[in-house]
């Protein structure tokens, strides 16, 4: 690669500071002890031609002091970076460091110029990205000549615009937008049919049950976060910012991220729900005893949850979702980190799936004593197909941020991003059929017998409802 390609490349990276949306603003402050400054990482496909254009700004004094600085952007390749770790790590100077650089280019203004482009200058350009693959690349502003005398320069503006072609989507997110409108399409096709066929239900029946509810929740709730990552999406791909908080109290990125995570919650709140043998009337239906039997009497048995506050299960619902919610607020910060490519990968994000194992430890368990407990055939055999179906849920998201670690980074985001959209909307497809009447679940459950004795919610304003909604 030439040099004028490093060059437009490294000026490329500067503008990474604080998003990895590709408009970026930020401020860096250099000095004797701290002589660069990782800004972030990019990755930029092999197909697409680059533009960038990159402002710097100097409000209180002279960045250059009359002084011989050598204001200069590093960027390192994939392959590269970890050599500028290692150097970090080991102790080198800052001329060292800045020889591990892939690529390298003074982004200060000339000398010639007038005073003023001493506070302000500026740098645009092109790049061609090297063939074959993407890469991430890490970008670094340094001034190695800080190091000569005890500078304390002022800090310095920038403004960073930047694009894969027309676009500033970086190459992890290619394809995404695709994936989540393919998404969005398909769950509101299905919805619409199999939402009328549950209407179809209702109106012969005048009764629908908790669990219909429930279901249709978490489905509601899914097409909502599809929609707000697209609507992300496409504005990330007209303004490099996105709609995140960083840039808008409109922070449709971060919504999406909440709606799946409740969405979840709710989809393992019912296959436990389930495995405890909600609407199959076994006898591992009877009260679970001690603490255990106390904190889940509301997953055991549903109908408890319409207690309100006065149901320790409920409790510990909210405390599970503020917690989720707490962990996808503090993951955030982590977007930029330049050994974080997906949400998972920080320690937030290995807490939430911590979160998920513990619920699917207690859905092995809540099977466990179900299948010891009953001996219809029929329902002996549906819960064991419950089982596999709901530990393949459970891991399935694991699994893909475990194969996320082996794979290249830049294909890391894609993989889990696009793999847990694809795996919920799976998950709630095959979770529907299970309250059609045409399923075996349906002939086996108390959804059989809607419209003639099953119980109304146990609400003590609920007589409005009675007769409508129907729970065990």
């Amino acid at each position: 690669v030439g040099c004028g390609s490093m060059r437009r490349l490294l000026l490329f990276g500067v503008g990474l500071g604080l998003s990895s949306g590709k408009i970026s603003d930020g401020q860096v402050h250099l000095s004797s002890q701290d002589t660069e400054k990782y800004l972030t990482k990019f990755s930029f496909s092999p197909r697409e031609e680059g533009h960038i254009n990159i402002t710097f700004h100097v409000t209180e004094r002279d960045y250059f002091d009359r002084h011989q600085h050598l204001l200069t952007l590093c960027l390192y390749s994939d392959a590269d970076w970890p050599k500028f770790r290692k150097a970090m790590d080991k102790g080198s100077l800052c001329a060292e460091r800045q020889k591990l650089a892939t690529w390298s280019a003074k982004v200060q203004p000339e000398q010639a110029h007038a005073q003023a482009s001493r506070h302000d200058w500026s740098y645009a350009g092109k790049l061609s990205a090297p063939k074959g693959r993407a890469h991430y690349w890490y970008a670094v502003l340094m001034d190695c000549y800080l190091e000569e005398y005890d500078a304390h320069p002022p800090p310095m503006s920038y403004r960073l615009v930047f694009l894969n072609g027309n676009s500033h989507l970086p190459a992890d997110e290619s394809g995404m937008l695709m994936v989540n409108t393919v998404a969005l399409v398909t769950m509101l096709c299905y919805g619409l049919i199999y939402f009328l066929s549950l209407y179809s239900q209702f109106h012969a029946q005048k009764q629908y049950h908790l669990i219909t509810v429930v279901f249709a929740a978490a489905y509601l709730l899914q097409v909502g976060s599809v929609l707000c990552e697209i609507s992300h999406l496409r504005a990330f791909a007209n303004d490099g910012k996105g709609l995140r908080w960083r840039h808008t109290w409109l922070a449709l990125d971060f919504a999406s991220g909440l709606l799946q995570s409740v969405s979840e919650l709710i989809i393992s709140v019912l296959l436990i729900a389930l495995a405890f043998g909600w609407t199959l009337g076994l006898k591992s239906q009877q009260p679970l005893a001690g603490l255990a039997g106390y904190l889940l009497e509301g997953l055991h048995r549903p109908a408890r949850l319409f207690r309100g506050l006065k149901s320790p299960s409920v409790w510990l619902l909210l405390g599970i979702g503020g917690s989720q919610f707490l962990l996808q607020v503090v993951g955030r910060r982590y977007e930029e980190d330049f050994n974080h490519f997906h949400d998972h990968e920080s320690w937030p994000g290995k807490a939430l799936l911590g979160i998920r194992l513990g619920l699917c430890l207690v859905f092995g368990l809540a099977l466990r004593r179900s299948l010891r407990l009953e001996r219809q055939l029929e329902i002996a055999s549906f819960l064991r197909r419950l089982c596999a179906y709901g530990v393949s849920w459970f891991l399935c998201l694991p699994l893909l941020v475990l194969i996320a670690s082996v794979l290249p980074p830049y294909r890391r985001h894609q993989w889990v991003a696009g793999g847990s959209i694809l795996l919920q909307a799976v998950a709630l497809a095959l979770l529907s059929r299970l309250f059609l009447s045409s399923s075996e679940f349906y002939s086996i459950s108390s959804l059989a017998h809607l419209g003639f004795s099953l119980e109304s919610a146990g609400m003590a304003s609920a007589s409005r409802v009675r007769g409508k909604l129907c729970v065990d």
